[in-house]
């Protein structure tokens, strides 16, 4: 302001005659010779335009705002504004950069031009403080508190959030845009990101959203399900981009209407406003404003380009039918979203002659992989088999209770396990092998471990058959689980005629089964392809499956237990009898009674019966039960250095 002129000082009645000379004497305000006029909050009728008296210094408290715009732009008065005593800093300087300090603000007055400024309305009335839902306050909170660091805050952030997140109710609503482009949807939280600048959301869109583009720019929060708000209250809201996060949808235009077909409580400038209706529109450079340097800075949009971008928010009938209460714990896919992906599964449990022929290669593989004992061999018939395929199909079919599918997938996984008992069994039968190669071996004694790896792969499984961008882990998800070669393990048990040796690989094979098949349907009810009261009798029976196959794992865990504890105490022993050194390693147990124990024998001279004598005493005595030894001695000769000085 380079000529000085006369002001109006608009101030709240509160603020008496010593907080007025304040700025009425002001160092900067008497140095520039500007008279000023005071104007009561109560008196504001008062407010016109009388010659070189059309600028206004704005004292009074954030809730006044209001009222003063109005005022301001039925007299075309430009207004520069202060901060109030005492009082927390108002979101409106935010969005004009005006500093915090009085004498900082009245340089600006000063030293700089007014800029025109847009105000936006609310159903006919100026709003400077943001609208939102009345049940989103919280949830507001909630995203702010889960940025600090303080343990105790963070804690209670994710108390009250998981709280939050049960007592939502989406609200349905329908938004127009200027243009006319409409959408009928259901969402839990709305942001005016004009008037919302310290909202993490507003992060997303950076200079895009301004008091300076002419258009409004709103964000829809719709989140599908607990899960989903759980997850976006969870993560830190990412700088600018050019994806839009999943729960959120994006309008942007010159005018925007809301509706719904019953009361909404929204919260308006600080208050509590039941409508079925609002109308928001920009008024584009309504007033003149003293701005800071952030708000010149930003960039002015022209043009009419409205942004509809909603595509993340739910749509449809059928949809929104799922939220007329409160948000489902996991979402909820509709069967047109994943049309194609039911179709594959449906294909997937079907016997072909590709199946068949893949079992039938996979299954002379592995049998021959197991009996030279070859991992290699035996990886590359875990690649090749199909049995993946019909279970994740089953697990679908039980999920969602569709007798087709979970049919279709038993038939062909009973033809596959025929096919791969018969086949390993003959060459059993065939073949001059009777010995159980340490590949057979490995797969006797399943345990717990073996079923988590089998969840795990299923979960793998599932979500590789859900995500097109994961699929190609396929081939590693049928290395980690292993289907073919214990089925062929047990088929040689068939063929050797051992009991043993078919219980033990039946066993591992069903936990596999069972474990893919327990996870796999739980993953799909997670992503959200059937809601739980559907995906109940399912989940009931593989849970009963999976009770009854833990208790041998589970014995079979303690007993793997039970022989790292006998090899923990024995391994590295020495034994000092007779004379006679004696060492024990390389042991193996068999924890049929009595007790087998297989280990070489170190030892340093010949020795004679006793010493045998003595050592299974000591270690009888050491294992608290008989036990049978079965020794591979190996005799070690001690040879001691001689110094050439001795000689």
């Amino acid at each position: 302001m380079t000529d000085p002129k006369p002001l109006y000082l608009i101030h709240s009645d509160e603020l008496d005659k010593k907080n007025l000379a304040l700025v009425k004497q002001h160092p900067l305000i008497v140095e520039n010779d500007i008279s000023i006029r005071t104007i009561k909050m109560s008196n504001l009728s008062g407010l016109h335009v009388n010659g070189n008296l059309n600028h206004a210094l704005v004292w009074v408290k954030h809730t006044e705002f209001q009222a003063v715009l109005t005022a301001a732009f039925n007299k075309t008065i430009a207004l520069s504004f202060l901060p109030y005593p005492n009082e927390l800093r108002p979101v409106f300087f935010d969005h004009l950069g005006l500093p915090n300090k009085l004498d900082d603000c009245l340089a600006l007055v000063l030293e700089t031009e007014i800029v025109p400024v847009d105000l936006i309305r609310c159903n006919g009335e100026f709003i400077s403080r943001g609208i939102g839902l009345l049940n989103q306050t919280a949830l507001a909170e909630l995203i702010e508190a889960g940025n600090t660091r303080n343990l105790f805050k963070k804690t209670k952030f994710y108390c009250q959030r998981l709280i939050h997140a049960f007592n939502l109710q989406p609200i349905a609503i329908e938004i127009e845009t200027a243009k006319g482009k409409s959408v009928k949807t259901a969402i839990i939280g709305l942001y005016l990101l004009d008037l919302a600048k310290r909202n993490p959301f507003a992060k997303l869109f950076g200079e895009s959203a301004s008091l300076k583009d002419g258009r409004l720019s709103f964000v829809f929060f719709a989140p599908q399900s607990i899960l989903s708000y759980i997850q976006s209250t969870s993560i830190t809201i990412p700088q600018a981009s050019a994806q839009l996060p999943r729960q959120l949808g994006f309008v942007r235009s010159v005018s925007l209407r809301i509706t719904a077909k019953q009361d909404i409580d929204f919260w308006i400038e600080h208050k509590p406003v039941s409508t079925r209706e609002l109308l928001l529109e920009t008024v584009p450079a309504a007033l003149k404003i003293t701005v800071g340097d952030s708000f010149r800075s930003l960039n002015s949009q022209s043009g009419d380009k409205e942004n509809f971008n909603v595509e993340n928010l739910p749509q449809g009938e059928a949809r929104l039918k799922y939220f007329s209460k409160t948000l489902p714990f996991f979402p909820h896919a509709l069967e047109s979203d994943f049309k194609d992906l039911f179709l594959a599964l449906k294909e997937n449990a079907r016997t072909t002659s590709t199946y068949v022929l893949l079992m039938v290669l996979s299954s002379m593989l592995a049998t021959l992989g197991l009996f030279l004992s070859s991992p290699s061999v035996v990886i590359g018939a875990m690649v090749l088999a199909p049995l993946m395929a019909p279970i994740i199909s089953l697990s679908m079919g039980l999920l969602r209770s569709e007798k087709f599918l979970t049919r279709e997938s038993i038939v062909s996984l009973l033809i596959g396990i025929g096919i791969a008992l018969a086949i390993s069994s003959a060459m059993a039968a065939l073949l001059p092998f009777k010995d159980a190669t340490p590949e057979i071996e490995a797969r006797l004694h399943p345990s717990t471990l073996d079923l988590l790896v089998a969840v795990f792969s299923g979960i793998a499984g599932a979500m590789a058959q859900a995500r097109e961008s994961i699929a190609k882990s396929l081939p590693g998800v049928a290395i980690a689980v292993a289907l073919v070669p214990p089925l062929c393990v047990a088929g040689i048990g068939i063929g050797w005629l051992e009991s043993d040796i078919f219980f033990g690989a039946m066993l591992l094979f069903l936990t596999n089964l069972i474990g893919i098949t327990m996870a796999a349907l739980i993953s799909f009810m997670v992503i959200g392809f059937a809601p739980f009261t559907r995906a109940r009798k399912g989940i009931l029976l593989s849970s009963l499956l999976l009770a009854l196959i833990s208790v041998p794992l589970f014995y079979s865990f303690q007993t793997m237990e039970h022989i790292a504890d006998i090899k923990t105490q024995l391994a590295g022993k020495t034994y000092q009898i007779n004379g006679h050194r004696l060492e024990l390693r390389n042991i193996k147990v068999n924890t049929l009674r009595p007790l087998n124990l297989n280990a070489d024998l170190l030892i340093n001279t010949i020795p004679d019966e006793s010493v045998f004598t003595r050592l299974e005493d000591d270690l009888h005595t050491e294992l608290g039960r008989p036990a049978r030894f079965n020794f591979a001695l190996h005799f070690v000769r001690e040879t001691v250095a001689v110094d050439e000085n001795e000689q």
